[in-house]
């Protein structure tokens, strides 16, 4: 599923999730970037350049995916956040195998990406590309290993407990592992990611029939339906 790509094929954002997602212990780059728009690999990532965030325009199309998404609890940042709107959302869907993972069997595995703000591209030697001021990844169930189960490295924090559950800080972005084996990573600057993450609400509630948690509320419960 993709939405807002007529913006997209102007240009390249780069997707961080998917490069945390080795970081983590997931070799899944190299069957990710062949999705457009990725990264290339090997590439070194950081937070998109203060000098160069646009507020960018409201997405109609990503708001629907988000709030219509069906495979995992979506928390998102409404439709504008701290002046940066939401410009597009993107599901990537991949396969995790067995050897990437060290598990018995294969893992059908999807990450929504949502993108907050705009960036101007520029030439980085493997075409035009940017870093959004601000993503939101939703990635299903045992997309990624479990917090205690990640090999510590450097930007990376212990596992700590955030709104009521299991968290990290993972170079340039923050992960929150929720209850059923989803969990959210929220990409941006310090400040910006620290206000993020406290401001996360769900958006896709009424579609999978569970409880609305509103920002800055326990999420330990979400899956029961109970905020």
């Amino acid at each position: 599923m993709e939405v807002g790509g007529a913006t997209m094929k102007r240009r390249r954002y780069i997707l961080v999730g998917l490069a945390l997602a080795v970081a983590l212990g997931f070799a899944t780059t190299a069957v990710l970037a062949q999705s457009e728009p990725g990264p290339a690999a090997g590439r070194a990532y950081a937070v998109g350049d203060p000098a160069n965030r646009l507020a960018g325009e409201v997405n109609a199309d990503a708001v629907r995916a988000a709030q219509q998404y069906d495979r995992a609890p979506v928390l998102w940042l409404g439709e504008e956040f701290q002046g940066l709107r939401l410009a597009r959302a993107q599901a990537v869907s991949y396969t995790l195998t067995a050897e990437m993972t060290g598990r018995d069997e294969d893992i059908d595995a999807e990450s929504l990406y949502l993108i907050y703000g705009d960036c101007v591209p520029a030439d980085s030697g493997d075409g035009p590309s940017c870093v959004p001021p601000l993503q939101v990844i939703v990635r299903t169930a045992n997309a990624i290993p479990g917090a205690h189960s990640i090999e510590r490295r450097d930007g990376f924090s212990s596992p700590y407990q955030q709104r009521g559950v299991t968290a990290m800080n993972l170079q340039t972005a923050t992960t929150l592992w929720l209850p059923g084996g989803s969990s959210v990573t929220v990409h941006a600057d310090p400040d910006l990611r620290e206000a993020a993450v406290a401001a996360l609400r769900t958006a896709n509630h009424e579609a999978l029939g569970i409880g609305e948690v509103a920002g800055g509320r326990d999420l330990s419960r979400l899956v029961l339906g109970r905020p």
